[in-house]
């Protein structure tokens, strides 16, 4: 039986045995639970406190929500929670992905400082971690030509590059998040991963993300930075309200959440973020030219050349022994990821992203 006293209110909040008894208590886990906490009174409050944060977060998902998003947001409370510097300023706590539910905002208000009064020995949020991406280890990519530029990240994420815009990158993403920094305008296809959020550093403005296809527009001599979502959710922050240093006073987040066909605009010199409903629709698709095609049986080899050179890019493939694998297809609005996640599946193959090529797994077709 798993030892339960040294448990962290986190640890706690995320074990699956003690959200079942939360959640959907069976009469055994209601006869252990009671047992327990009869046999430890001391850890009653931290009993308490990992019990609210789990109700509090399937509060707000209800339908959508995973084991993964549970540990996620859990993880986020906690993040959050370390940011007060001093006991006596925690009397208000923000909940960035949760501000437009005012109940849950209150509760989370109280568990942040809860949370610290048992948790005060856990390291600063804003201190370094051990696997940040540092800047020797960023790679840039500048689009310099007329057309859009494909540019493929080692998590098989895309980020499809408008003219004139660049982004920088790591070669492999830390552990804890997938951070790119872009100047311009570029769509984005995010593979999910709710364990390592995906963060795009536009400007003065931090858009954050666990896997969803949205566009950020952020060129430097723009008054305003954009971000416009065609699928999933999306978070977006002033970059100084997302970065507290240590010892730093949060008196207020201001992010909004944004969901499919929706908009936020940050007006930089007012420092003020506007959220609203997508007023140019041409902005939520992947590119602003037409990529029709149609392959009939054709060799897989001779489609892997031709979504090579419509999008720029290198795909790494062992044509022999692929030789008799055959496709049938027709893509207008797919992109990149949803024609090769097509392709791969219809001959049982797989592929990375690795070093800006896409490689292609294989045993072949009989």
């Amino acid at each position: 039986m798993i030892n339960y006293r040294a448990h962290t209110v986190e640890e706690l909040a995320t074990d699956e045995m003690f959200r079942r008894w939360v959640m959907d208590p069976t009469p055994k886990l209601a006869s252990f639970w009671k047992q327990w906490t009869d046999e430890n009174p001391d850890r009653l409050h931290i009993v308490a406190q990992a019990r609210e944060m789990v109700l509090a977060v399937h509060d707000i998902y209800k339908d959508e929500l995973s084991d993964e998003m549970v540990g996620h947001e859990i993880r986020e409370i906690v993040r959050l929670a370390e940011l007060r510097p001093e006991p006596e300023q925690r009397n208000i706590f923000y909940w960035p992905a949760f501000r437009r539910i005012a109940a849950v905002v209150t509760l989370v208000s109280g568990l942040g400082l809860l949370y610290y009064a048992s948790e005060s020995s856990l390291p600063l949020a804003g201190t370094k971690p051990q696997d940040e991406q540092t800047e020797e280890l960023m790679f840039s990519k500048t689009n310099t030509t007329q057309e859009e530029m494909i540019v493929l990240l080692s998590d098989n994420s895309v980020a499809t590059l408008s003219k004139g815009s660049k982004i920088t990158f790591p070669k492999h993403f830390g552990t804890k998040e997938r951070r790119v920094y872009l100047t311009g305008e570029a769509f984005f296809d995010v593979t999910k991963n709710p364990a390592q959020p995906f963060l795009v550093y536009a400007n003065e403005t931090v858009t954050k993300v666990l896997g969803t296809s949205f566009r950020v527009k952020a060129f430097e001599e723009d008054n305003t930075v954009l971000v416009v979502v065609k699928t999933g959710r999306v978070s977006v922050f002033p970059k100084h309200e997302y970065e507290v240093k240590p010892g730093e006073k949060i008196e207020k987040t201001i992010g909004v959440i944004l969901n499919p066909n929706q908009q936020a605009v940050f007006l930089r010199k007012e420092n003020r973020l506007e959220k609203g409903v997508v007023m140019q629709p041409a902005l939520l698709s992947e590119s602003v030219v037409r990529k029709d095609q149609i392959f009939d049986e054709r060799p897989v080899s001779e489609v892997f050349q031709s979504l090579e050179k419509m999008y720029g890019i290198t795909i790494i493939h062992n044509a022999e022994t692929l030789l008799n694998c055959m496709i049938s297809a027709q893509f207008v609005d797919e992109n990149l990821k949803q024609r090769m996640n097509a392709i791969c599946g219809a001959i049982g193959a797989s592929y990375d992203m690795i070093d800006g090529q896409i490689v292609i797994s294989s045993k072949g077709c009989n």
